[in-house]
Formats: C-alpha cells, sequence, structure tokens
C-alpha cells in the first residue's frame, strides 16, 4: 500500500519549506501558499501587475545560491510571517505581505548575500501566481524508495528535501513512478491527481542542506547511471478536496 508520508510547502522559493499535516486543494491551483514568495535579484524585472513565468536563475535559489540552505526558517500557519535565523542568531521575523516588514527582509537578504544578489534584492509576490519551476500550477510527488535507491548508489544518506516535494510518498518500489504514463489519474485521500510530466532534475539537489554545500552531482548520476536525470513527477489536482498525511495514494 502506497501512502503520503509527509506534505510540503515552499512559500519563499529558494529558501526553506514548511511541513504540513494536511492540505486544501482546488483544481487548477497547487498547495495554498506554495512559492507564493520569491526574492528577485536586483537587476531581474518582474511586473506584479503582469506576472510572467521566469526561469529560477532570475530569483535567489539553490541552484546559484548554496548558502541559502544555510538559512533557518519557519513560517506560521498562513505561510506569510517568517522566521529566519543562523546559526541561533535571528536575522529576520515579519509578515511577508507588510510592505515595511518586506523591506526588512530586502536588507537582511541584501547584507547576507552581498553582491552575490546582483544589486538589491527584492521580495516579489503577485496575485494568484507561483514562482514554480514550471509555468504550471501543480504539485511535485516523489518517491522515498527512489531518493533511497539513490543514497544507496552515491553511497551517502540524502535528504529528500533536497527533491523540495510537495508530497512523499511511502511503499512504492523503486522507480515506480518511471513507468507511470503522462494522464493517469490518481486519488489522494478525497481528491484526483493527474500526472503531468517527470520531473528533470537541476543542481540545486547537489546542496547539502545540514553544510551548505555542493556535496553532489545528483543530475549527472541520475542521467549517467539510471537512465534519465528524473526524480519525481508533477501532477494537477483534477478534483477538489483535502489530503493529509497517512492518506492512501493509489491509482
Amino acid at each position: 500500500m502506497t501512502t503520503i508520508a509527509e506534505i510540503w510547502r515552499f512559500p519563499v522559493k529558494g529558501l526553506a519549506g514548511q511541513p504540513l499535516e494536511t492540505a486544501q486543494l482546488v483544481p487548477g491551483q497547487a498547495i495554498e501558499g506554495d512559492r507564493a514568495y520569491a526574492i528577485r535579484h536586483g537587476n531581474t524585472e518582474f511586473d506584479r501587475d503582469n506576472p510572467k513565468h521566469l526561469s529560477k536563475t532570475k530569483f535567489l535559489a539553490l541552484m546559484t545560491h548554496a548558502e541559502l540552505a544555510a538559512l533557518e526558517v519557519s513560517f506560521d500557519d498562513t505561510g506569510t510571517v517568517m522566521t529566519v535565523s543562523k546559526d541561533g542568531e535571528l536575522l529576520f521575523h515579519g509578515n511577508l505581505q507588510d510592505p515595511d516588514e518586506a523591506h526588512r527582509l530586502e536588507v537582511m537578504m541584501g547584507s547576507y548575500m552581498g553582491d552575490r544578489a546582483k544589486g538589491a534584492p527584492r521580495l516579489e509576490m503577485a496575485e494568484d501566481h507561483m514562482f514554480s519551476d514550471v509555468p504550471e500550477k501543480c504539485l511535485s510527488v516523489v518517491n522515498l524508495a527512489s531518493v533511497q535507491a539513490l543514497s544507496d548508489h552515491v553511497g551517502e544518506p540524502l535528504d529528500p528535501l533536497r527533491f523540495r516535494a510537495n508530497i512523499y510518498l511511502d511503499g512504492l518500489p523503486a522507480w515506480a513512478e518511471r513507468d507511470w504514463e503522462k494522464g493517469r489519474l490518481f486519488t489522494a485521500g478525497d481528491v484526483t491527481l493527474r500526472l503531468m510530466k517527470p520531473i528533470v532534475r537541476c543542481n540545486a539537489t547537489n546542496v547539502n542542506l545540514k553544510t551548505a554545500e555542493v556535496d553532489q552531482n545528483l543530475p549527472k548520476t541520475l542521467q549517467k547511471d539510471f537512465g534519465a536525470n528524473l526524480m519525481g513527477v508533477y501532477c494537477t489536482v483534477e478534483s477538489p478536496g483535502t489530503i493529509k498525511r497517512g492518506d492512501v495514494f493509489s491509482g
């Protein structure tokens, strides 16, 4: 039996996520609050009134800024009040929807990142916009057995959160998800999900989340030793409902 072992959202693109016990899902949307904010480079242009999907290279992201993993981040239940610390020192606490508090975060991140922020960083958000790696609003699903198989192969335990999934599945054989076809329907709780496409992995997965250092080349390993640089799948929500940890995932 396959079950949902963990549910996560990542309110601010590139920063640590927030574990959830349950999530309300509606068709055509992701988990509420997931990638709702992003911190753009100073030289990135973003129109809040007419938001467009932009490459992750336009924002502070683990793929290019491994030092983000050294920040200890937590959120309140709404996903809008964020606390940031490093080595036990409080760096920021505030409501991301408050312009003054958002500016304090921008100043802090500018000091932390220095020249690597490519100018003064800016916290961005836009109504009904998601700063995902793909244009579609969807959920990412990862098989924990596949992560374990990859860990065994590289000879090091890999934190599944390197793959920043919304849903982690337990009880599947390793790599079973690679046999799933596009359009396949799944049920989780009282929700129906549809498989959109497999997830091609970037260099963000190379970052050790405990040390904030690059210690692997997982895209290369996946491609060379497992036949394709893939880990997990994207799914869209087809029917509304609630998912919770421990729910059966089937299809």
